[in-house]
């Protein structure tokens, strides 16, 4: 039987509500996890009453089918501001209204951004909403946790003064997709894998994640983040740490906590000239356009680093992302060594050995290989044997945030960041800060090819 949960979200008619939250809770109905006394409560400004703010959500998605799920749930509205706490003051007596005896497990997931995350704690437990007997309270927060080093530790206090580290979930996305979750069973269930994953064999490894789409009004707050911020710091550190981590003692979330942030702390940042900034032609006309003056905030980064552990050193790491470039999609491509030279010299057609680990729009994984052409003595041409996910798994129907919610409710959180990955990532983009004033920066144009991009940049930044 389901148990019954309250799940109150700050920031409850904002973009990430209704694109993304809104159709996790439709399949979280579906499945039947919500049982018939949780109640979802929306909390923002807008003059909305239960039934107009339901209606609203419902028209959120297009999917009959998740339609249908949100008529059922109880979703319920409280209209309050944080920067009026006074408006929060029947708040208590609102979310108990609809709880049986003895009170629901309670979610508080703050969609909002993080300079108001002080303000929303502070509310909880002033109101004492964070302790119902017998039931657990967490809290969920998203990306971006802070906006530096300095703002991510204060706010990490704040949010202890109050939760302990047991009850709080950090929201990376990208931890939700099918195939960032495969990475570590990819690693540690096929012990072939493993064994030629390290310095001796490896040359190099890539994370892609390239974006097509500009910013348009996200531009008024990406302008203070730029990309290192936007998407290094946390999405891409994260996968990076998964791939590069080393086999944990134990299956549980705090072991797998554990390695990642043994790589995170051993991640140090080349030289300037092996890095690369960029921003598209675009950018400055978008942002006058909201009225803001031009800036050289990157929207595009190709990061060059090196892991100092006994497996990873010498093997150069590529970060490489972007927005309003050719195509959307990100992946892993682990290069391999050369063939002995002796080989090189008598066999013609031989192309290096690499696995390929399709991040987005696919989730396939492939092996490159050299195989001999018939009838040809000493001629060899590159093959690939492919896992193509959707072949054996069917479509990836269950999107990342029902998963990360489900994980939520059952209070499991391997897939959340814990505090120290963040404060040792945020380390990594410090060294990046320090030294951005002498990193080659470029123009690049609207839809750009990456490698392009770079290979014009003149910096010798290809693997």
């Amino acid at each position: 039987m389901s148990e019954n949960y309250t799940i109150v979200i700050f920031g409850g008619t904002g973009d990430l509500t209704k694109r993304k939250l809104v159709p996790a809770f439709a399949q979280l109905a579906s499945r039947e996890i919500l049982g018939e006394h949780s109640q979802i409560i929306g909390i923002a400004r807008g003059e909305y009453n239960n039934n107009s703010y339901k209606q609203m959500l419902i028209e959120s998605v297009s999917d009959e089918s998740e339609k249908k799920h949100i008529s059922e749930i109880n979703v319920r509205y409280f209209r309050g501001d944080v920067d009026d706490p006074e408006s929060l003051s029947g708040l208590h007596e609102f979310i108990e209204m609809n709880e049986p005896l003895g009170g629901n497990n309670r979610i508080f997931y703050l969609a909002t951004g993080f300079k108001i995350f002080p303000k929303i704690i502070r509310e909880i437990k002033k109101r004492g909403l964070d302790n119902v007997e017998g039931k657990f309270t967490r809290i969920v927060f998203e990306k971006p946790f802070g906006s530096d080093l300095g703002s991510f530790t204060k706010i990490d206090s704040d949010i202890h003064d109050v939760f302990s580290e047991e009850q709080v979930y950090r929201i990376d996305h990208y931890l939700g997709k099918e195939t960032v979750q495969n990475i570590s069973l990819l690693k540690f269930t096929n012990p072939m894998f493993e064994s030629v994953l390290n310095n001796e064999m490896v040359e190099s490894i890539e994370l892609i994640v390239d974006e097509d789409m500009g910013l348009d009004k996200r531009i008024l707050s990406y302008d203070e983040m730029g990309a290192i911020k936007d998407m290094v710091q946390n999405h891409m550190l994260q996968v990076l740490a998964l791939l590069l981590m080393e086999e944990p003692e134990e299956w549980s979330a705090d072991a797998i906590h554990d390695k990642k942030v043994e790589i995170l702390k051993n991640l140090e940042v080349m030289s300037p000239k092996n890095n690369l900034l960029g921003q598209y032609s675009s950018y400055v006309q978008e942002l006058s356009k909201y009225g803001l003056k031009p800036s050289k905030t990157e929207t595009f980064v190709k990061l060059s680093l090196n892991c100092n552990t006994p497996r990873w050193n010498g093997v150069q790491l590529f970060l490489r992302t972007g927005k309003k470039l050719e195509r959307k999609y990100g992946q892993i491509k682990i290069k391999f060594k050369q063939a002995a030279e002796c080989v090189k010299a008598s066999i013609s057609g031989i192309k290096d050995n690499s696995i390929v680990i399709d991040i987005y729009p696919k989730q396939d994984v492939r092996i490159f290989m050299n195989s001999r052409i018939p009838g040809k003595i000493n001629e060899v041409h590159p093959i690939s044997f492919d896992f193509v996910h959707e072949s054996y798994f069917g479509p990836n129907t269950i999107n990342e945030y029902t998963t990360l919610l489900e994980d939520v409710i059952l209070g499991d959180k391997t897939l959340f960041t814990r505090s120290d990955e963040l404060l040792e990532s945020w380390r990594v983009i410090e060294q990046i800060e320090a030294i951005r004033e002498k990193i080659p920066f470029v123009l690049y144009q609207d839809g750009g090819e990456p490698e392009k991009i770079v290979r014009e940049s003149s910096i010798g930044l290809n693997p």
